[in-house]
């Protein structure tokens, strides 16, 4: 049995008082994430300022039996970071240092609380880059990032997170710290612990700094906005592109309602003049229009698109980006909104969406429905709007319902019911769909090796 007031006065011997708080703003803010789907119940949240700081948290948990969840930017939407069974949020945003950029090897090593964008800001005077890109770069952390395996816009050209880690120090619940790797570019002496860490939700040990694999920002781009007559187009287009265009960076979809909702949620006016049932942001690295011309003039020629255009400034880059990046913010604004994060084979992305769209629209045509996503990994995100006239209760049933169908699907698809913000709390009922039974024994025999009074951001991705 947890011993929190034990816990408490130790902590309070360990750490400044600034570096705990228990007010009811923070319990409510540190205790919750993107979902919001899920009821915060906090007990304290900590603020270590350095790995050794953490280790002491952990060993102290350990000998009090108090539970910890660990904590980034928050922006994960499947309930890994929320706090709802009177845990101690273990905030990372206080080690949030950027090392020196190394040039020669072109690596960096940051704390885990070092924020996305603040990476790239640091990096690119140097001429490099942290490839990993999202919507929530301003807000999203990367120790958050690669304890999710995070994916984001540019997966199709450089991959996800884990491609982009080297090295991690880590802690483990008995407050042991592990150096995993270094800088290393090639280590082959057996397991790769680093590895096992990334993607585990924080569930192992807590991932306090990184060196992270940097690569030259590029010498130049061309973005282009099309619209399509439907989503079976936006496949067929990608086909077409991937074959013709050398360096796509990324290729990015929205349906119309997603377009709209976007462009008056942020006052855009916008760039297409026609309204289509689909829209595709397609971006090309190293490519001058020059070279791009014949490609661009056989996609209207086979009419893959009705209309498109090329972004004739970074400014004008940066807007058509924004509609893109928007889209949740936009959807999310003043309104209950359940989220699925799912992908299948790019090769059944088509009857895959063909099928759900059609079930979306015929058992739910009072809801507003958004699909979006990063067409070139087969990642698909639908957003359900909560109807006025519908319970919170109603619809979190709802949802559920709809969550179990849309499962059964994608395992007839071959699909993950996570493509890239994890299993956390909300996703756990439904993990059996992509991983097998062998698979979830292993995954409880590491957790009971690594964790084993499971005190670790616990009943995340299975039951205790």
């Amino acid at each position: 049995m947890s011993n929190y007031d034990g816990f408490l006065t130790a902590i309070s011997k360990l750490l400044p008082a600034d570096q705990v708080r228990r007010d009811a703003t923070s319990l409510e803010t540190y205790g919750q994430d993107w979902s919001n789907l899920l009821s915060p119940n906090a007990k304290a949240i900590l603020f270590p300022a350095n790995t050794e700081q953490v280790s002491q948290i952990l060993k102290l948990a350990t000998e009090y039996k108090q539970t910890i969840v660990p904590s980034g930017g928050r922006t994960g939407l499947s309930g890994g970071a929320v706090a709802t069974q009177g845990e101690c949020v273990l905030s990372l945003e206080k080690i949030n240092f950027i090392g020196p950029i190394d040039t020669l090897s072109q690596t960096v090593t940051v704390g885990a609380g070092a924020i996305t964008q603040a990476v790239h800001e640091a990096t690119a005077p140097h001429g490099l880059t942290w490839p990993v890109d999202f919507a929530s770069k301003g807000s999203s952390q990367v120790g958050g990032n690669i304890s999710t395996n995070a994916g984001g816009v540019r997966v199709l050209r450089y991959g996800s997170t884990r491609n982009w880690v080297l090295g991690l120090t880590a802690v483990t619940m008995d407050g042991t710290r592990h150096t995993l790797n270094g800088s290393l570019e090639k280590n082959n002496t057996g397991v790769d612990f680093k590895q096992m860490l990334i993607g585990s939700e924080g569930t192992l040990a807590v991932i306090t700094e990184a060196t992270l694999k940097l690569c030259p920002i590029p010498r130049s781009r061309l973005v282009f906005l099309f619209s399509l007559p439907d989503f079976a187009s936006v496949v067929r287009l990608f086909q077409f592109a991937r074959n013709k265009v050398k360096q796509i960076s990324a290729f990015e979809c929205m349906d119309e309602a997603c377009f709209t909702v976007t462009c008056q949620h942020l006052n855009i006016t916008p760039p297409l003049k026609e309204a289509a049932k689909g829209y595709v942001l397609l971006e090309v690295q190293n490519e001058s229009f020059e070279n791009s011309e014949a490609w661009l003039n056989e996609i209207f020629e086979k009419q893959l698109v009705t209309e498109g255009l090329m972004a004739q400034s970074e400014k004008e880059a940066e807007t058509f980006w924004q509609i893109r990046e928007g889209i949740a913010e936009s959807v999310l604004a003043g309104h209950e909104v359940h989220q699925e994060d799912v992908s299948v084979p790019l090769a059944n992305l088509g009857a895959f969406y063909a099928q759900i769209h059609s079930r979306y629209t015929q058992e739910y045509p009072h809801a507003e429905i958004y699909f979006f996503g990063h067409i070139g990994d087969g990642n698909l995100h639908i957003f359900i709007r909560k109807p006025k006239n519908l319970t919170k209760e109603a619809f979190i049933q709802m949802a559920h319902e709809s969550d179990l169908k849309l499962f059964e699907t994608l395992a007839k698809f071959e699909g993950s019911v996570s493509a890239e913000h994890g299993i956390g709390l909300l996703k756990r009922h439904a993990i059996h769909f992509s991983r097998t039974p062998a698979e979830l024994a292993i995954f409880r025999q590491l957790k009971k090796i690594f964790d084993p009074l499971h005190l670790l951001n616990p009943g995340k991705i299975f039951e205790p």
